[in-house]
């Protein structure tokens, strides 16, 4: 927050001296004036869709202002795109639901745990949001992730995991797994089955639930009687793969914040910019890639790594791109959500496919009209509530077996 106040207090300073950075002020004041102006007007018809549109356009704003000021030099790349996301402290949690604050592993690791006021089992959902890795915090999916627990019945934890570029590969991911491995350990504690754990995620917290999952399916130092497989995965329109942005989905969209993302995520700062999403980096195909995208394709399988070491060459590690893996054998039913309109909505139907091909259940689902991110809005927007209440049903299927 007090990010926040200093970056007003430069836009203030700036507005002074600049007649440019006046101009999108009053552009984006009078933006936004429109919007409440429709939104107090029908309220009382369609509440949740308006709602839901009136903070994107208040978010859209805010961004726009903070490109400037990078623009301008006044704050840095990292600071323009975590600015605006502030906002989403707006949002109230559901009532019914309780949460606490806590660290572990030395309180290096920051998690929320939320206590829904009716607990329908013994399952746990851990939770990573999304937010390209790079911007949102777990406190910013305060009512998110209030929300899930609330229709899902369930105890959850939401993983405040480190952040790149501060935190690049494979720290997020490494927090996410050991807070599933702390919770199955105080499962009692808890109030939890540890054989129940659900992974879920958006977005790049897709990434690095699909992540942890695999991991922990790999994991062979776990003693599994301590630490039972992961019951279900939940995506929801997850990023899983950087190894090609030329075909399907990914044509003819604005790329320059995915690569961005990925490259804070894998190498720390923007040095892999022009490798994100290039196969020409790569000696081979990933094996889904002839399996579930185009059967013609033929040349040497991709060598996918397998390591939770720190390096820029992990554009191909399986722990970081998900859908790399060669063999999705033994991984749990899952749940995938997509956008039509998403410039990563084939990572989704591809890792679903994959999955299915390879004797996973699945259960695909793809949605039109919304935008990316608008799961983030489960308390405001219908839409995204009635897919709330379609991942839950999953969820208990999967955790009541």
């Amino acid at each position: 927050m007090r990010r926040l106040w200093v970056l007003l207090a430069l836009l203030t300073i700036a507005v002074c001296y600049s007649p440019m950075i006046l101009t999108y002020v009053l552009s984006a004041t009078c933006l936004i004036a429109v919007a409440l102006m429709l939104y107090k007007k029908f309220i009382r018809k369609n509440k949740e869709s308006l709602a839901a549109l009136f903070l994107s356009v208040l978010l859209n704003q805010i961004a726009l202002i903070c490109r400037t000021l990078r623009y301008l030099n006044f704050v840095s790349d990292v600071e323009s795109l975590r600015a605006p996301n502030y906002m989403t402290l707006l949002l109230k949690p559901h009532p019914e639901v309780t949460y606490e604050r806590m660290q572990i592993k030395d309180d290096t690791i920051n998690m929320m745990i939320y206590r829904p006021k009716v607990i329908k089992n013994d399952g746990l959902i851990v939770y990573a949001h999304g937010g390209g890795w790079v911007m949102f915090t777990a406190r910013m999916f305060h009512s998110a992730v209030s929300w899930i627990a609330h229709e899902c019945q369930m105890v959850t934890i939401s993983v405040d995991y480190r952040r790149p570029p501060e935190h690049p590969f494979p720290t997020p991911l490494l927090d996410v797994h050991y807070t599933v491995l702390w919770a199955q350990l105080n499962a009692q504690k808890l109030g939890i089955d540890a054989s129940k754990v659900v992974l879920m995620g958006d977005s790049s917290g897709g990434n690095l639930a699909a992540a942890a999952t695999t991991l922990h399916r790999d994991d062979k130092e776990l003693d599994k009687h301590s630490f039972p497989a992961i019951r279900a995965q939940v995506l929801i329109y997850p990023v899983l793969q950087s190894y090609n942005y030329s075909y399907g989905s990914y044509i003819e969209k604005d790329l320059t914040n995915l690569r961005k993302y990925v490259s804070y995520y894998i190498a720390g700062d923007l040095s892999l910019n022009n490798k994100a999403g290039d196969p020409a980096q790569y000696k081979g195909v990933p094996a889904y890639w002839s399996a579930v995208v185009d059967t013609s394709v033929t040349g040497k399988d991709l060598a996918v790594k397998r390591s939770l070491e720190s390096s820029p060459d992990n554009l191909d590690n399986v722990y970081a791109f998900p859908l790399l893996d060669d063999d999705p054998n033994g991984l749990p039913p899952t749940f995938v959500l997509a956008l039509t309109r998403d410039a990563i909505r084939d990572d989704g139907e591809h890792y679903a496919k994959w999955l299915e091909y390879s004797g996973v259940r699945v259960k695909y689902v793809e949605e039109s009209q919304a935008n990316h991110g608008f799961m983030f809005l489960y308390g405001t927007d219908e839409c995204a509530l009635s897919y709330l209440k379609s991942l839950a049903k999953f969820v208990w299927q999967n955790v009541e077996e």
